[in-house]
């Protein structure tokens, strides 16, 4: 091991001296493309609100290879995407350090390359290279094949929104490449003694594919299949009409708006800078990236760890559930914010009914909870029955305390993210072959 880490610093260092030379070659100044209007300003704004969250959450996909590889007992490859994921940080690091040091010496402005460009090529690739053995032959291409359209529409968007000019963004996917490829050579002149020789693009070598398989018992994620996928689709558009008919009866009761206002208010004029981060730090267990990182975490060791793909459905098809329930009632109420100072940054210009924040929450932390007690062996798995609650609160206090929500909003969003999660447990099933559920008939494959 001890030559595949020198191997690998070597590449590092060779490939940030090439970076300083490339900009010294050739400078790379940025450019801002003036966003247009219509469906194109909204597509723009989209890259713009998926970069900038890929770039807050996205560091975590390397480290969740890498505890995945280690649930799975594949050690080697573990090291090999940690060694990747420490060059990653020090690449995409470089390029800032390299751009002000050129910028104050030379006044060339611009980026040397784009920390982003190279955190998706490089993970891209290492999603690719771990799990491509996984796949049969045939898959392996499709599925090289299949990511290409949209990475490469994404980073166009990216582009003429302005984000990031396209010389840096070839920069990014040169300098991720290379360092991806550089590694994996090193890696498989490493393993050329302990593993079977085989090309390059069908992955990193391992012994077993088996242990790669995301889901190693064949059941369907959804018990009831097609059925019960228009239930649920069903239950979801009632649950919706539901939400967006209390809208508009909270908004329109004048008793409600004033005691909404008056709540809202009154927290205004009790603000302090102790009750303040308390709120801060409450808030950023329900902000958007916490919320994305979280689930980018839970969902792939959920299947890691119970080989079973229902967990991980049971936690994105809520997710996505929810998130779409609040903005579609959102937009149809359109309640506006309190009419108060905001504390809250970066104000998204959503309806302030019902309060997304704190339905993802429940959501969120409320089906993580049911997921631990459920395949979690020890006096841990009632955990999450205890903190779920206890951070929902603390986050639907925070909004209200912001200013950016009424109480009715938090008070809707907390019912319907918990009906809702509850319906999504019921019909997905997520605890069959857990422990605790091995001999309960009600989780046997009766129709929902």
């Amino acid at each position: 091991m001890s030559g595949f880490i020198v191997r690998c610093a070597w590449i590092l260092l060779t490939l940030t001296v090439l970076g300083l030379v490339f900009e010294l070659v050739t400078p790379l100044p940025s450019t801002a493309v003036s966003s247009g209007s219509g469906l194109v300003e909204v597509l723009w704004d989209t890259a713009d609100f998926v970069a900038e969250i890929a770039a807050q959450v996205g560091w975590l996909i390397l480290p969740v290879v890498v505890l995945w590889l280690k649930i799975r007992g594949l050690s080697a490859s573990a090291i090999y995407v940690a060694a990747v994921a420490v060059g990653i940080f020090i690449l995409a690091g470089g390029g800032t350090v390299l751009a002000s040091f050129l910028t104050s010496a030379n006044s060339l402005g611009g980026s040397v390359f784009s920390s982003g460009s190279i955190q998706l090529a490089v993970s891209l690739g290492v999603l690719l290279l771990v799990f491509l053995p996984a796949l049969p032959a045939r898959g392996r291409t499709w599925a090289v094949v299949g990511t290409m359209p949209p990475v490469i529409a994404f980073e166009i968007l990216r582009m003429l929104a302005g984000a990031v000019a396209l010389g840096p963004q070839l920069g990014g996917w040169l300098i991720g490449i290379a360092w991806l490829g550089a590694t994996l050579w090193a890696f498989r002149r490493w393993q050329q003694h302990a593993r079977p020789r085989t090309p390059w693009w069908h992955g990193l070598p391992v012994q077993d594919r088996t242990t790669l398989a995301p889901a190693s018992v064949g059941e369907p994620p959804l018990p009831g299949g097609r059925s019960s996928a228009l239930k649920l689709a069903g239950i979801w558009v009632l649950i919706a009409s539901g939400v967006t008919g209390v809208g508009f009866l909270v908004t329109g009761i004048d008793s409600v708006r004033h005691l909404d206002q008056a709540a809202v208010q009154w927290l205004a004029e009790h603000r302090d800078e102790t009750w303040s981060a308390l709120a801060a730090v409450a808030g950023s267990l329900g902000n958007t990236p916490g919320i994305v990182g979280i689930l980018l975490v839970a969902a792939p060791l959920a299947v890691a760890i119970t080989r079973r793909t229902a967990p991980a459905v049971f936690l994105l098809v809520a997710a996505v559930g929810e998130t779409a329930m609040y903005l579609i009632s959102g937009m149809i109420v359109r309640r506006p914010r309190p009419d108060v100072d905001h504390l809250s940054e970066g104000l998204p210009p959503t309806s302030s009914f019902p309060s997304g924040h704190v339905a993802a929450a429940v959501v969120t932390y409320g089906g993580l909870a049911l997921l631990l007690r459920a395949w979690a062996h020890s006096r841990l798995r009632h955990l999450g029955f205890i903190l779920a609650p206890l951070i929902v609160l603390g986050i639907a206090l925070s909004r209200l305390y912001w200013g950016v929500h009424y109480p009715t909003d938090t008070a809707v969003g907390l019912i319907f993210a918990a009906v809702w999660v509850s319906v999504c447990w019921r019909y997905f099933k997520p605890a069959r072959g857990s422990p605790k559920y091995a001999n309960d008939d009600r989780l046997k494959s009766r129709p929902a």
